[in-house]
């Protein structure tokens, strides 16, 4: 029978440490957003891939990334769709997502975030949205490989500074001669019941 109790408060225990661990974020995080318009694009396959090189300082530190569709409003968000798969590159991760466009949508918001502390390079955004015929056709995007002078020219960004969290070119790159790179310390994970009080 001791067994038994012992696995029992295992269990609890892990399931406590789990659920402990998604009330918890970084309340400074830093994110930027690639806009795709979808017009005439409704309810067909879509396909967003990015890598991502982490190096994270400790275990609740980790890069978040959404689909996000929006409709013809400002912040009109028909909902999320989070990411589901990563393949290994060597270094690097490749983070997908896959989804249907919604037929009100009008656009996708491409959301990736750093939260938390650590080194995160990112590189080569891909957007592939299905033609007519159900045939994935990979889209242009600006500044997908992070090569252009200005930084994050064609993406929106936080506008909440931070001395934790600083963005720059990096050479380490697995597309191109450089990276977007987010270096974040210093921050301690705040409570979100918490923080929605204030």
């Amino acid at each position: 029978m001791k067994p038994f109790y012992s696995f029992i408060a295992c269990l609890l225990f892990t399931s406590a440490v789990a659920a402990q661990s998604n009330r918890f974020y970084y309340p400074d995080a830093f994110y930027f957003v690639k806009e795709i318009k979808i017009a005439g694009l409704q309810e067909r396959p879509f396909h967003f891939e990015i890598s991502v090189k982490e190096n994270p300082s400790d275990s609740l530190s980790k890069p978040r990334i959404y689909a996000v569709q929006v409709r013809k409003g400002k912040e009109d968000v028909i909902g999320r769709t989070l990411v589901y798969a990563t393949a290994n590159n060597g270094d690097w991760k490749n983070y997908s997502i896959d989804g249907i466009t919604d037929k009100e949508a009008t656009r996708i918001w491409f959301y990736v975030a750093v939260n938390g502390n650590g080194v995160f390079n990112f590189d080569n955004l891909q957007c592939s949205i299905a033609d007519i015929n159900g045939t994935l056709v990979e889209r242009d995007l600006s500044n997908s490989s992070f090569e252009e002078k200005k930084l994050l020219n064609g993406y929106f960004i936080s506008t909440k500074t931070s001395p934790n969290i600083k963005f720059q070119l990096s050479a380490l790159a697995i597309e191109g001669k450089y990276s977007l790179e987010v270096i974040s310390s210093n921050q301690k994970p705040g409570s979100s019941r918490v923080l929605a009080k204030n």
